[in-house]
C-alpha cells in the first residue's frame, strides 16, 4: 500500500485505541506506525516524533514513490511540531519544502495539510489576510481531492477566523455551508463546527450559547485528539465564564487548560491561558497576581511578538493600569497594542478604543476621549457585540458626565448601557456601573430610580461578599492535615519526585467542597497521569450496606453502575472495601468475567483502590485501560495518593455540608432573636406616647360630650363654661400632638433602620445618628439589665458606606456585652465612643466595665462558633459576623482589648469611604 498523505486529519479515540491493539500484534508494520504517529501528534508529540524517527530508517528500504510519500507525511508531522513549539524559524523553510514536494507528487491531501499549517503560522504572526488566504487554499485542495471531512473542518475554521473581523458577515458567508446539527458528525468536525458557533456567540455576548458550544467543542476536541484546540477552548471557556462573573468556574477551566498546555510545552497556548488568568484575577481585584500572570505570559510569548495573544495581553495589562489610576501607562499599553498587526481584528479595535477613551478621560483629555468613543461605539454596534457595546456606552456616559456634570446627556447613555445589560441572559452588570447610573439619576432628581439602582449594586456587591466568605470556608480541611501529612510521609521514601508532583496538585482536590467537583477533579488528574479509558468512583450508602456508583466515565461517556452489595463475591469493588486492600489486574491476575459491567467495554488492565480515611472506609475508586499490563508500581502509587486526597476531600465536603446546615439554622435563629428584640423595644417605647394620647383623647371626648349636652339645655351657656372647655381641649390636643410627634420620630427612626438593614443601602450618613438609633433600639434591654449607656460622640465627617451593616455591628457588640460582660452582676456601664482619626478614618468603640476576658478567650473571640455560653443563649456567630462585616464589606478593622475583671473594649476603625 503506498504511503500517501491523505490520512484522516484527526483520527478518533476509538480509531487510536484500535491502532494501539493492532500495533501490539504487529509492532513492525510501517503503515500502522505512520498512522499511530499521525494520530498521536497532538495527543503525545514526543512519542509521535519517536515513531517518525523509527520510520525514517524504514524509508530507505522503500521504492522511490513510496519513500517520498512516507517522508512527506513525516515532514508534515515535524512541521506541526515546529508550529506547536513555536519554532518559527524552522517552520517556514520546512513548509516551503513540503509544498514543493506535495506539488511535485500531485498529493492534494498533503497540499491541503501544508496550507492548514501555514494558516497556523500566519495566525501566530497576526497576519489575518495570510490566515484567510491559506485557509482558502486548504479548503480548495481538500475539495479537489474529494476529502469531505477536511473540507468541512477548513470551512468551519474559515468562518471562525472571519468572525473576528465581522461576525455577522462570517455567519452569513460560512454558516450555510456547515451542518445545522452536530449529532452524527465525526468528532473532529463536531469540534470545529461547535467552536465556530461558540466564537459567534461569544462575540455577541450570548454567553449561555457560547459556553454550551465551547463545552461541546472541548469534549469533541479531546475525543479527536485535537489537544491544541481543546486547550484554546478551555482558555476561552474560562474567559467567557469570567465575563459572566462566575470567577470560580473561570479559574477552574483556565487551570485545566494551563495544565494541558504546560504538559505539552506549547508556548502560544500556555501564554493564551496565562493572559486569561490575568484577566480573571483583574476582575477579582487581585492586581498584583494578575500582573505576575501577565509577566509570565510575556516571557512565554516572546517567540511570538505579533500574534493575537500579545494584543490581548497588552489589553489586560492596560486595564490593570486603568484600575490602578496609572492612566499614562494604560494609554502607552493601548498604543503599543494598536501597533500590532493582530490588533486590526474588529473585536480588538473595539476593546482598544474603549480602553484608550478611558485612559484619555483619566488624563483629562476629554475632547479626544469623546471623539474616540463615538467611533468605538459605532464599531461595537456593527459587530453586534452587546458586551462591548455596554462597556462603550458606559465610557460614553462617563465622558458625557465629565463634559457636562449637570446635564441630562450622561443619564441617557447610562440607561442605554443598563438596557443592553438587561437583554443579556445570565449577565450581571458591574456594581460600579450601577452606582454611576444611580448617581446620575439622583443628580437629575429621579430618586426612586436612583434608589433601585443603588439597591441592585449593593445586592451584587453583597453576593460577591457572600461568595468570598464561602470560599474562605475551605479552611475546614485543616482538621485533616495530619492525615494527609502521614500519607505523604509514608510514600516520600518510595518515589520522591513523583510525590512532590502529587503534593503540588493535592490542593486542587482537597479545596473542593462539592462531591461532584471532587469526582471531576479526580478524573481529570487520572487522565493526565495514567492510561485510563474508564474511571469510576463508588461510595458507601447511608446505611453502609452497599456501594453506589457516584461517578462513572468511559471514553468520554458517563455511565451509572447498579448498586453493589458489600458481600458480592464477583465484584472487585466490594472485595477491595471488605478486604481493605488494592487489586491490580492485568499483569499476573486476570479479571473475573462475572465482574464485568454489562454494556461496558472489555478492559485488559484494572486497578481498584479503597477510599480510606484512617480506619474508616468511604468507598472505592477504579481505573481501567484497554492496554494489557498498563499498571505497575508507579501507577499504583499515583492512584493510591489520589484516593487518599479524594477521601480527605469527600470527608471535607460532608463536614462542610453539615456545618453549612448548622450555620444557616443558627443564623436564622439569631436574626429572629434580633428582630424580636428590636420590635419589643420599639413597642415598649411607643406604649407611653400612645397610652398618654389615648388617656387625654378620652378626657377631651368626655368634655366634648358634656359640652354637647350643655348646648341642648334651655338655659343659655355662660362664657366661662365655653372658655373652660376650650382651655381643657387645647391642653389635651397639645399633649396628643407632642406624644404623636415623639411616636412619629421613633417610627421614622425604626423605618430607616429597617430599610438600611434589609437593603444594605449604600449612602452618605452621620455616624452619630446610627449610634443614637442603635442606643434607642436597645434601650429597653439596657434598662431591664440595669446597665447604663454613655454616649461620647464627637463631631466626625460623614461616612460613604452601609449604615445598616454598621448598625448591625454596633448592635452585635452591645448585645454581646449585655450577654457576657455583666453575667452574674446586677448592672454596670456601657460606653459608646466616636472619634475622628487622621488619614480620613474614624474610630468607634464599645467599652464595658464588666468581668473582662482571659487571654485564651480574647484570642479566639472572633472565631465562628466559639462561645463561652454555648447552650445558654450563645451561638458563637455574632462576633464572627461583626468581624466579617467590618473587615470585608466596610473595609475597616475590628480589634478587642480585655483583661479579667477590667472590662472589655471593642474598637472599630473605618475609612470614610467603604471599598
Amino acid at each position: 500500500m503506498p504511503f500517501r498523505a491523505a490520512l484522516e486529519l484527526f483520527p478518533s479515540q476509538a480509531a487510536l485505541e484500535a491502532g494501539e491493539q493492532r500495533l501490539r500484534a504487529t509492532p513492525q508494520d510501517p503503515q500502522l506506525q505512520l498512522f499511530m504517529a499521525w494520530a498521536l501528534r497532538q495527543r503525545d508529540m514526543p512519542r509521535a516524533l519517536a515513531l517518525a524517527e523509527a520510520l525514517e530508517a524504514h524509508a530507505a528500504t522503500l521504492a522511490e514513490p513510496e519513500r517520498r510519500g512516507l517522508r512527506l507525511r513525516l515532514q508534515l508531522l515535524r512541521a506541526e511540531a515546529a508550529l506547536l513549539y513555536a519554532q518559527l524559524e524552522q517552520l517556514e523553510p520546512l513548509l516551503a519544502a513540503i509544498r514543493a514536494e506535495a506539488l511535485a507528487l500531485g498529493d492534494l491531501g498533503a497540499q491541503a495539510d501544508a496550507a492548514w499549517l501555514a494558516q497556523g503560522l500566519a495566525a501566530l504572526r497576526g497576519d489575518f489576510a495570510g490566515e484567510q488566504r491559506e485557509l482558502l487554499a486548504a479548503a480548495a485542495a481538500a475539495e479537489q481531492a474529494g476529502d469531505a471531512l477536511r473540507l468541512l473542518i477548513f470551512r468551519a475554521e474559515l468562518g471562525r477566523s472571519a468572525a473576528f473581523q465581522d461576525n455577522l458577515k462570517a455567519e452569513q458567508d460560512w454558516g450555510p455551508l456547515l451542518p445545522a446539527e452536530l449529532a452524527g458528525l465525526p468528532p473532529a468536525a463536531r469540534a470545529a463546527v461547535a467552536d465556530f458557533r461558540g466564537v459567534l456567540a461569544a462575540l455577541r455576548a450570548d454567553y449561555e450559547a457560547c459556553i454550551a458550544s465551547f463545552g461541546a467543542a472541548f469534549e469533541a476536541a479531546l475525543e479527536s485528539g485535537q489537544l491544541r484546540r481543546a486547550i484554546a477552548l478551555a482558555s476561552n471557556l474560562g474567559f467567557n465564564y469570567g465575563n459572566m462573573a462566575d470567577y470560580e468556574t473561570a479559574l477552574s477551566w483556565l487551570q485545566r487548560g494551563l495544565e494541558l498546555a504546560r504538559a505539552a510545552g506549547w508556548p502560544s497556548l500556555v501564554g493564551g491561558c496565562l493572559m486569561h488568568v490575568g484577566e480573571v484575577l483583574r476582575h477579582l481585584g487581585q492586581l498584583d497576581a494578575a500582573r505576575e500572570a501577565l509577566q509570565e505570559a510575556q516571557q512565554v510569548l516572546r517567540p511570538l511578538p505579533h500574534g493575537r495573544n500579545q494584543a490581548v495581553r497588552l489589553n489586560v495589562l492596560a486595564r490593570i493600569e486603568l484600575e490602578s489610576g496609572r492612566y499614562a501607562e494604560a494609554l502607552a499599553a493601548y498604543e503599543e497594542m494598536a501597533a500590532l498587526p493582530s490588533a486590526a481584528a474588529a473585536d480588538l479595535r473595539v476593546i482598544a478604543g474603549i480602553g484608550r477613551a478611558r485612559a484619555l478621560l483619566g488624563l483629562g483629555r476629554v475632547a479626544e476621549a469623546a471623539t474616540g468613543i463615538q467611533q468605538t461605539l459605532s464599531r461595537a454596534r456593527a459587530q453586534f457585540n452587546r458586551n462591548y457595546e455596554i462597556e462603550a456606552l458606559w465610557a460614553q456616559a462617563d465622558i458625557a458626565l465629565a463634559l457636562d456634570p449637570h446635564g441630562p446627556a450622561a443619564l441617557g447613555w447610562y440607561e442605554q448601557a443598563l438596557a443592553q445589560a438587561a437583554s443579556l441572559p445570565a449577565y450581571r452588570p458591574q456594581a460600579a456601573l450601577l452606582e454611576a447610573a444611580s448617581a446620575a439619576q439622583a443628580a437629575q432628581g429621579r430618586f426612586e430610580r436612583a434608589y433601585a439602582l443603588a439597591h441592585e449594586a449593593s445586592a451584587n456587591r453583597q453576593r460577591h461578599f457572600s461568595e468570598e466568605a464561602t470560599r474562605r470556608m475551605t479552611g475546614l480541611r485543616a482538621q485533616h492535615q495530619m492525615e494527609r501529612a502521614r500519607v505523604e510521609h509514608e510514600h516520600l521514601r518510595r518515589n520522591h519526585e513523583l510525590l512532590l508532583h502529587l503534593s503540588s496538585i493535592s490542593q486542587e482536590i482537597t479545596t473542593e467542597l462539592q462531591a461532584e467537583r471532587i469526582f471531576e477533579a479526580l478524573e481529570r488528574l487520572v487522565h493526565t497521569m495514567l492510561d485510563a479509558q474508564s474511571v469510576a468512583i463508588y461510595t458507601l450508602d447511608e446505611a453502609g450496606g452497599q456501594l453506589v456508583c457516584s461517578f462513572g466515565m468511559e471514553s468520554g461517556q458517563a455511565f451509572v453502575d447498579p448498586p453493589i452489595a458489600l458481600d458480592s463475591p464477583n465484584s472487585y469493588c466490594a472485595r477491595a472495601l471488605r478486604e481493605r486492600r488494592e487489586f491490580v489486574l492485568g499483569a499476573g491476575e486476570l479479571a473475573d468475567p462475572h465482574s464485568e459491567v454489562p454494556g461496558t467495554r472489555a478492559m485488559l488492565s484494572m486497578m481498584f483502590v479503597p477510599l480510606r480515611l484512617s480506619e474508616r472506609m468511604l468507598g472505592v475508586m477504579t481505573v481501567q485501560s484497554v492496554r494489557a499490563a498498563a499498571y505497575g508500581e508507579r501507577e499504583q502509587l499515583i492512584l493510591r495518593m489520589l484516593c487518599s486526597y479524594g477521601a480527605i476531600a469527600l470527608e471535607n465536603a460532608r463536614a462542610y455540608q453539615r456545618l453549612g446546615a448548622l450555620q444557616q439554622q443558627l443564623m436564622a435563629q439569631e436574626k429572629l432573636a434580633a428582630l424580636g428584640a428590636m420590635v419589643a423595644g420599639v413597642a415598649h417605647e411607643l406604649n407611653t406616647p400612645i397610652g398618654n394620647s389615648l388617656l387625654v383623647a378620652s378626657t377631651v371626648l368626655a368634655a366634648t360630650h358634656a359640652l354637647a349636652e350643655r348646648v341642648e339645655q334651655p338655659q343659655p351657656m355662660r362664657r366661662a363654661e365655653l372658655q373652660a372647655y376650650l382651655q381643657q381641649a387645647g391642653e389635651g390636643l397639645a399633649v396628643i400632638e407632642r406624644s404623636m410627634q415623639g411616636a412619629g420620630a421613633l417610627v421614622s427612626s425604626f423605618k430607616q433602620v429597617a430599610v438600611d438593614r434589609s437593603a444594605e443601602q449604600r449612602r452618605r450618613f452621620r455616624v452619630a445618628e446610627v449610634c443614637e438609633q442603635c442606643a434607642q433600639t436597645l434601650g429597653v434591654a439596657l434598662r431591664q439589665a440595669g446597665v447604663g449607656l454613655q454616649l461620647q460622640l464627637e463631631t466626625a465627617p460623614q461616612l460613604d458606606a452601609y449604615p445598616g451593616a454598621l448598625g448591625q455591628v454596633l448592635v452585635i457588640l452591645m448585645s454581646n456585652a449585655l450577654t457576657h460582660a455583666f453575667a452574674g452582676r446586677s448592672g454596670g456601664t456601657l460606653t459608646l465612643e466616636l472619634h475622628a482619626l487622621a488619614g480620613e478614618r474614624i474610630s468607634l468603640s464599645v467599652a464595658d466595665d464588666g468581668v473582662g476576658m482571659s487571654e485564651a478567650v480574647r484570642r479566639r473571640v472572633f472565631e465562628p462558633f466559639f462561645t463561652t455560653r454555648f447552650g445558654q443563649g450563645g451561638s458563637g456567630l455574632g462576633l464572627s459576623i461583626a468581624h466579617n462585616i467590618v473587615e470585608s464589606l466596610l473595609g475597616g478593622h475590628l480589634s478587642v482589648s480585655s483583661a479579667p475583671g477590667q472590662g472589655s473594649r471593642f474598637t472599630v476603625e473605618l475609612p470614610l469611604r467603604a471599598p
